[in-house]
């Protein structure tokens, strides 16, 4: 069994061998979306310039830019003499008065108030200010703007010629570079821009992994929202390392990423060249991703690969191993399970439906490929990953997220009536609080079926209403309930779980229990009857005696 951690190892001598080409390396190497003509034009420019230990990210994610929770780079560009932000504008660009007017090919036209040098100038900030606080000394920041499809003749003193690069120079690598070293310093030294060897590496491994992929999954508890993914190391290593690992087996807890990883490995593959497809079970999330792989051309199944499919995608991966069903799938891929291009993502705990997995399944499944287990839980608070630990002692992942001492709470009701009463009162307290229903979702174990579930649709249908097959359907005026093995894949901000004396107390029980605990982001409410208590605390000894040494919080 391998680990993806060598790469890591080797990134230093591979980034050295790039700069020893003397062009400016453009990171990623993958394509997660297609570049406009615009950004295209600037992206051939750059990676023709001969510039010794240099270096550009393309598309950044700034967290903290100054208008706008995500503010995206178009480039940053790395060198020794400092750093340099391109604000880059596709199609015809003009100014009237305040106010200017973005057109593209097709006639389509953005006006805005705020022009492309202020837009430039709060990027550069917030990129100032994030490596700044990385780096432990003040890091300075050039900025330009590029309009590569258009000449602007217009004199404007919010942006000079130095800060501008027009069709004029942008059809000419020379004058582009020119243009790119007479950018101006502002109003400080030379000196106070520069960069060490040392932190140009620190620069780089802060930037690489949080390059915009755009709107891959983002799903909620009702919807697909279009969203800005910051990507962690690890799943920028695992991209970056597609080309050279034909398989990989990726396993991570409920929360460590997976499907989102999924669906950019999809995009990554197709436009490479390849034909991916994505298996995925039955249900919400397989509609979601189906839904959203539409638009890329990357088709969705449940099992049987499409013709002419030469990369498999497996996304909870843990239901296929069964040897019937690996065999169907495998079938009809190029190469097989030992020759064949596939990424396989799994839960190696107890995210499963219906039959554990077959061990003799799993041996062979790793011992074909390069195998990586992701550390890092991007879903939940430490709160809430914590509690996942304690009950059913699942590894879901190191939690960066601060739930900022909301605990997760176990809520007593004698009867359903309370039950009911308590789960209503607790949703609308969290409506009062500011929190919009459709960030609300209430898991039951025999879902709408339950009695708890059932009574909150009787006596609140103004807010609840069923999961839909597809879940970006629902309007978000309304809270969710569900059955917790259908809501398996997707996440709510607020998660309430009942009717959990409904589980049966075998595996299959605790796995619908971590399906369940594990759906929150923010908030988890556990409501629960004495019966289930008492199944609760049983689970906590089963999980000390087997494991002594875990520690509780």
């Amino acid at each position: 069994m391998h680990d993806l951690f060598f790469w890591h190892c080797k990134k230093q001598a591979v980034y050295s061998n790039y700069l020893a080409i003397n062009n400016v390396i453009i990171f990623p190497r993958y394509e997660l979306r297609p570049r406009y003509l615009g950004e295209n034009r600037v992206y051939t420019l750059l990676g023709n310039i001969s510039m010794d230990d240099a270096f550009a990210v393309y598309s950044v994610n700034l967290p903290e830019h100054e208008y706008k929770r995500w503010g995206e780079a178009d480039f940053v560009i790395v060198m020794r003499s400092g750093l340099i932000l391109l604000e880059i504008k596709g199609g015809l660009v003009t100014v009237r008065e305040k106010e200017w007017r973005y057109e593209n090919a097709r006639g389509q036209a953005i006006i805005s108030t705020e022009g492309p040098a202020r837009q430039t100038v709060s990027a550069a900030i917030a990129l100032e200010k994030m490596l700044t606080a990385h780096i432990g000394r003040k890091i300075r920041c050039r900025w330009g703007v590029a309009f590569p499809l258009c000449r602007f003749r217009q004199q404007h003193p919010e942006l000079p010629h130095t800060r501008l690069a027009d069709v004029s120079v942008c059809h000419d690598i020379r004058l582009f570079e020119t243009w790119l070293h007479s950018i101006p310093y502002d109003n400080y030294p030379r000196n106070e821009y520069h960069l060490r060897a040392h932190e140009t590496e620190q620069i780089r491994d802060i930037l690489v992994p949080t390059m915009n992929a755009v709107s891959s999954l983002g799903i909620a508890s009702r919807a697909i929202r279009k969203k800005a993914v910051q990507l962690t190391e690890q799943q920028y290593m695992i991209l970056d390392s597609l080309s050279e690992n034909p398989r990989m087996t990726v396993m991570g807890g409920a929360g460590t990423g997976k499907t989102e990883l999924a669906v950019l490995c999809a995009r990554a593959e197709k436009a490479a060249g390849h034909k991916p497809a994505i298996v995925t079970g039955p249900g919400a999330l397989h509609e979601a991703v189906k839904f959203q792989m539409a638009r890329f051309g990357i088709e969705v199944v449940e099992n049987t690969l499409p013709a002419g499919i030469d990369t498999l995608i497996v996304d909870e991966g843990q239901d296929y191993l069964q040897p019937e069903l690996m065999k169907s799938l495998f079938a009809r891929l190029p190469g097989g399970i030992e020759k064949g291009r596939w990424r396989w993502f799994m839960d190696p705990h107890l995210q499963f439906m219906n039959r554990k997995p077959d061990t003799s399944s799993m041996r062979r499944l790793l011992a074909s490929s390069l195998t990586v287990t992701l550390r890092r839980n991007v879903r939940s608070t430490k709160e809430i990953v914590s509690a996942i630990r304690t009950f059913l002692d699942a590894d879901v992942g190191i939690s960066q997220i601060d739930g900022f001492g909301i605990k997760v709470e176990f809520v007593l009701a004698h009867t359903v009536e309370s039950a009911i009463e308590k789960c209503g009162s607790t949703i609308i307290q969290c409506i009062e609080d500011g929190i919009l229903p459709g960030e609300i979702a209430v898991l039951g174990g025999k879902g709408i079926n339950g009695p708890v579930c059932q009574g909150l649709m009787d006596t609140m249908p103004e807010i609840f209403s069923p999961l839909p097959s597809r879940p970006d359907l629902a309007p978000m005026k309304h809270s969710i309930i569900s059955y917790i093995g259908a809501f398996r894949g997707l996440e709510a901000r607020i998660i309430l779980l009942v009717d959990l004396d409904c589980l049966s107390g075998d595996i299959l029980g605790k796995s619908l229990l971590y399906i369940g605990m594990s759906r929150a982001t923010t908030s988890l409410y556990l409501i629960i009857d004495p019966t289930s208590r008492d199944y609760l605390k049983r689970l906590i000894q089963q999980t000390f005696f087997e494991n002594p040494q875990h520690e509780y919080q």
